[in-house]
């Protein structure tokens, strides 16, 4: 009988010859890759490069996630009906209703949360003269046993409202799950009721909730339990929030309007709410509107992902109401604009008195006169419709019309002979916008895929080659494969131009050997194009991309299935992606972002991120921080800032792939289709400690790179230095993580190499 040292000895002979025949097409074996890295790099010897094992416990974890919160924020489980209110002359105020939960009766004191409020209305405001915070009429609960609930509430300071015009409102939620910041609440099932009293209320908002769902859940839930609907009635838009928002209630998020004009004032204030003065108070006052707190809380505090100018995104279809002549007045700019503006925060210029003391003639004019004697129809001066037309001017050519739909770029053909890859792609305008195409000046980008799988193996975007000879491969070198047509590139050629047609030719012989040995099969094809309007300002318009199979000389537009969605997913929020950060032309196509964001840089503004697409956009949309390390924490306001960005939650108010991801493209990534990448090192921070310590950069796989980005970011936000080692350790134990050492790229591949033979 062998000995067990002989029998491991065999084992071990047969999986070296093994890793020889399935690492061919991958280049070296895998004891050659250590002893490569050895050699090359400089650092210990790649070990333990192992093939991640996530899916052995975490299959279906995507559609677990999503299920999670399907759960949440259902709408119509809980009925409320048969509201009724009547008042005796004893002062008792009683209200009351039915209540079902999935058909059944229900049992209203058992809910988690049940608010009864009247709210007055007249010549089309909510508020109460004089004026009061909000009026509750709940009472002492009283339940029949059969779903019916009466409410009795003994108050000496609540008066008779059987003839006062305006609303009860009955909201509440039941089996709440959770909550987060900015005091919201996770719930499975709202519920709300309105009975119209006195005369009946004919306000009719000038936004709507389906403009609030674009971003939030939906249905849209104010503080996440506050159906801003009743019954799914457009004409009830905005009732149920006037039970606390009503036109004339005194605010007191002083801080909004701080944080633009005077953001020392506003980290002081927020550290001690007496220390404004009364004349202060007076200069920011402002009333509790749903225009005030909406507008101020997005344009001022939250990272609002689009122009505030883009006025359709919440007043679509309402645009002559919002922007009538009545509401050019002081309360609504300053809604949307700082009063004076912060030369540091950059609101000086778009501050109202920044924008009135470039108009010679509004010198003397105070914010507190009329704008309309002048800003009207007939008048000397523009309209407010003039002014603002509703619609940001990059994104729209006219009301409902895209540049982006009327103008656009098609890949037409593409032909590949062993070394130069031939392209034409055209540009075509319907409608007529008046534009000469011809005049767009295009980006053309190639990226190479590794293998089949979806991520780069050699970035459009890199600096790879020495194109100036001068010894270093820096800044002054052109881009790998990113070429703007017309400039000089030693791998482009232009054939042709004219008439909105191009033709050009990419020399990708600097990679003739990653074709010939099968670690690139296909490339990606990208195109972003650069028009500009009268102004020289760029037009958002989209990128298009085709996958192109090198072997079989034609495109394969179906290979890569989407992952995520642009028009139905980013464009809800950001309305033309890309428009607040990069540059217009890179809309439209995530594909296009993944050409420069690809798996083997860490994330130069995000630590412990990757660049790669899956990475940057969970850590961004679970707020971590950019560059947390030029963060002076011992600055009050770079604090304060700090602090606000790190506790906003995601907009959906849960983790809802599906409101950014294509069905099912949310699991654990086929790491047989995605490269491992590198992850970023931690920061050292300025004037302030924490738990987390020094991280170094490393080299991980698929999952960890993108599942992880999600709770990395959110470890680092809440500074759980034992959460996050216990990940890393997870990730470390179920996958690979090695050091990147002093030559990231030679370990990234020597990575690549060892991980992908598992799959050649």
């Amino acid at each position: 009988m062998k000995s067990k040292n002989a029998v491991i000895a065999w084992i071990g002979l047969f999986m070296m010859f093994a890793a020889v025949l399935i690492g061919a097409a991958w280049g070296p074996m895998v004891a050659s890759a250590q002893d490569t890295a050895t050699e090359d790099t400089g650092h210990p010897p790649i070990v333990g490069a192992e093939p991640e094992s996530c899916t052995t416990c975490h299959g279906g974890a995507g559609a677990r996630h999503q299920e999670a919160y399907d759960e949440l924020y259902q709408d119509g489980v809980i009925q409320v009906t048969d509201l009724a209110y009547t008042f005796t002359p004893t002062g008792t105020t009683t209200v009351t209703f039915k209540m079902t939960k999935d058909g059944e009766p229900f049992d209203g004191r058992d809910a988690d949360q049940l608010a009864i409020y009247f709210s007055p209305y007249a010549d089309g405001q909510f508020g109460f003269e004089p004026a009061l915070e909000r009026v509750s009429l709940k009472g002492d609960l009283a339940y029949d046993g059969a779903g019916g609930l009466t409410s009795t509430l003994v108050s000496a300071d609540v008066p008779d409202f059987t003839n006062t015009t305006g609303i009860v409102i009955v909201y509440g939620a039941d089996e709440q799950v959770g909550s987060l910041p900015a005091r919201i609440r996770q719930v499975k099932y709202p519920f709300e009721a309105l009975l119209q009293m006195g005369e009946g209320v004919d306000y009719v908002s000038a936004a709507n909730t389906d403009g609030c769902k674009n971003c939030h859940t939906d249905p849209y839930l104010k503080h996440g339990f506050i159906n801003s609907q009743v019954g799914n009635d457009p004409a009830t838009d905005f009732y149920t929030c006037k039970a606390c928002h009503m036109d004339n209630g005194e605010g007191g998020h002083f801080e909004w309007q701080l944080m633009v004009d005077d953001p020392a004032l506003a980290a002081a204030y927020l550290a001690d709410d007496s220390i404004l003065t009364d004349e202060q108070k007076a200069k920011y006052a402002y009333t509790t509107s749903v225009m005030n707190d909406v507008h101020m809380s997005h344009a001022m505090e939250f990272p609002y992902p689009q122009s505030m100018a883009n006025c359709v995104t919440c007043h679509e279809g309402k645009l002559d109401q919002t922007l009538a002549d009545e509401n050019f007045k002081t309360e609504t700019c300053q809604s949307c604009h700082a009063l004076t503006g912060s030369e540091e925060e950059g609101t000086a210029e778009t501050s109202l008195d920044g924008m009135m003391y470039q108009v010679s003639d509004h010198d003397d004019v105070e914010l507190t006169d009329s704008c309309t004697s002048c800003h009207k129809d007939g008048g000397e001066a523009s309209t407010f419709r003039q002014i603002h037309s509703g619609y940001n001017e990059l994104i729209f050519a006219s009301e409902g019309v895209k540049y982006s739909d009327a103008i656009s770029v098609t890949i037409d053909s593409a032909a590949f002979d062993g070394g130069k890859l031939d392209i034409a792609f055209s540009a075509h305008q319907d409608p007529d916008l008046g534009f000469d195409v011809s005049t767009i000046t295009p980006t053309v980008m190639i990226g190479l895929y590794g293998g089949d799988t979806k991520d780069l193996l050699i970035g459009a975007h890199e600096r790879l080659t020495d194109d100036n000879a001068d010894g270093a491969i820096d800044s002054k070198d052109k881009r790998a494969l990113e070429w703007v047509v017309g400039e000089e590139h030693p791998r482009f050629t232009l054939v042709s131009a004219g008439d909105g047609k191009w033709e050009v030719v990419a020399d990708m012989s600097t990679w003739t050997d990653l074709v010939d040995n099968g670690k690139v099969k296909r490339v990606e094809i990208a195109v972003m194009p650069t028009l500009l309007n009268d102004d020289e300002e760029m037009l958002a318009l989209n990128a298009p991309s085709r996958t192109f199979d090198l072997g079989a000389n034609d495109f394969a537009d179906d290979f890569y299935p989407p992952i995520a969605k642009v028009v139905d997913g980013c464009n809800d929020c950001h309305e033309a992606l890309a428009t607040t950060f990069h540059e217009p032309d890179h809309g439209g196509n995530l594909v296009v972002c993944r050409m420069c964001h690809v798996t083997k840089s860490g994330g130069s503004h995000l630590e412990l991120q990757s660049r790669s697409l899956d990475s940057y956009v969970h850590a961004i949309h679970s707020f971590q921080a950019f560059d947390i390390g030029d963060i002076d924490f011992e600055d009050p306001v770079a604090a304060m800032h700090y602090g606000h960005h790190t506790e906003f939650p995601y907009p959906t108010h849960g983790i809802d792939c599906l409101s950014c991801h294509v069905e099912g493209a949310f699991e654990v990534p086929d790491q047989t289709r995605s490269l491992p990448g590198i992850l970023s090192a931690t920061d050292a921070l300025s004037g302030t400690t924490r738990a987390i310590g020094t991280i170094p950069s490393v080299v991980t796989g698929p999952a960890a790179r993108a599942c992880g980005g999600c709770h990395r970011a959110e470890l680092i936000n809440e500074d759980d230095v034992n959460g996050l080692v216990s990940l890393n350790q997870h990730l470390k134990q179920g996958g690979t993580s090695v050091p990147v050492g002093d030559k990231p790229q030679d370990t990234l591949q020597a990575v690549i190499d060892e991980i992908m033979s598992y799959f050649d």
